[in-house]
């Protein structure tokens, strides 16, 4: 016989079963919620699309960091945010309808600094932010813009360039004495035309009216001039020590009354001319006393001073308009050409180039640790430094930023 339940029992037996009943609800409850939850798809409110691939550069310019996004569909305009370290907190720093922007308010070079943004229509129409990156500066002034050449006999080949040239309109002029001539390339690398051809080509300038000046070598006559047509005018020049003559031509520069200064460097003197081939006045003999030269080079027509380098003596000498000597700054480099462009020279000093003022002070070293040897150098017309590099037989540009 069964027994019977007591009145105790019973009452546990009926808790248990609602207690039971009550479980399978929740659990069922919670595979229903979690069903939901899996399977409903989360509707975005937002119209538009939060920015995608944000990059901040990170020591390639000098003095900004350039940000940049993704375009996105329906987007008009978008906001960029940057994180401001005293507030702890992200704050706008442009609203602009492009998708980069060059941020020049970086207050130390080599430190990190973050960005975010988001698509920003109108105040209702507007995105979730982008995900962040951070950029920063190397603290230089110049960085490198771009390189082209390579070593051959080609178009923007090189065989041996010593001596780079440019003009008004911002073209570029290599000389390559290997391939006996100067090839024209325009602002950012592209070959133009064989400008000029000359056995061994040296240095070339322009005059203020168009007209220019090439140099050579190994020919019957050493200095040509040309008109804006590059149709020749004159020609004048041998090899041999007089006054008509040329051990060989490195540098030259154009002075304010549009005179030829050349450094003839076999010879270890500087020669005068005016555009009709006249000699106007000659300096320099070999040696190291003040007003000598070992090997010179470049020369540089700056501020109403003529600049000599001296190469095997490692020193700059400065000279005024009658060649007589003023001063010497040196350092351990040897210097080769010499450009100068407002208050500033650029010297080339095989590894790199130095921006000095008039005294010689260094106020930066261009392109350090990116030459193999860097011995020609010209400014461009937005203080652009463009550098031959001869054994890694290419051209070398780099911008302010």
């Amino acid at each position: 016989m069964p027994k019977t339940l007591s009145l105790t029992g019973l009452c546990c037996l009926v808790i248990y079963l609602f207690t039971l009943s009550s479980c399978d609800k929740e659990i069922q409850k919670e595979i229903e919620t979690k069903t939901v939850r899996d399977t409903v798809k989360i509707i975005d409110t937002l119209d538009v699309d939060r920015p995608i691939n944000l990059k901040a550069t990170k020591g390639l310019f000098g003095t900004k960091i350039n940000v940049s996004w993704t375009p996105m569909p329906l987007a008009q305009k978008y906001q960029l945010y940057k994180f401001n370290e005293a507030t702890q907190k992200y704050v706008l720093l442009k609203e602009l309808s492009d998708t980069t922007f060059d941020d020049l308010i970086i207050a130390k070079p080599l430190t990190k600094n973050f960005y975010k943004v988001r698509t920003f229509n109108n105040a209702t129409s507007f995105s979730r932010f982008s995900d962040a990156d951070f950029g920063y500066t190397s603290g230089l002034n110049y960085y490198k813009y771009l390189a082209f050449g390579s070593e051959g006999s080609g178009a923007s080949q090189f065989n041996f360039t010593m001596h780079i040239t440019s003009d008004s309109n911002g073209n570029i002029y290599v000389s390559d004495e290997g391939a006996n001539r100067v090839l024209k390339f325009n602002s950012t690398g592209t070959f133009l035309e064989q400008f000029y051809s000359g056995s061994g080509a040296r240095a070339m300038a322009f005059f203020a009216n168009g007209n220019y000046v090439a140099t050579r070598t190994k020919s019957q006559t050493y200095v040509q001039l040309f008109n804006a047509s590059k149709q020749l005018i004159r020609e004048w020049g041998t090899y041999g020590t007089g006054d008509s003559n040329f051990g060989n031509i490195e540098e030259l520069t154009i002075d304010d009354d549009q005179n030829i200064w050349i450094v003839d460097g076999i010879n270890h003197r500087i020669k005068k001319y005016d555009q009709n081939g006249n000699l106007l006045l000659k300096f320099g003999k070999q040696g190291n006393a003040n007003g000598d030269f070992d090997a010179p080079f470049g020369i540089c027509y700056f501020k109403s001073k003529i600049y000599v380098s001296d190469t095997r003596n490692s020193r700059i000498q400065v000279f005024d308009k009658t060649g007589k000597y003023l001063k010497t700054f040196a350092n351990k480099n040897a210097y080769y050409a010499i450009k100068a462009k407002g208050d500033n020279l650029y010297i080339a000093t095989s590894s790199y180039i130095i921006k000095t003022d008039e005294n010689g002070d260094v106020q930066e070293k261009i392109g350090e640790g990116q030459f193999q040897l860097a011995v020609g150098v010209t400014i461009g017309p937005n203080d652009e430094v463009i550098v031959c590099d001869v054994y890694g037989r290419k051209i070398v540009i780099f911008k302010k930023g």
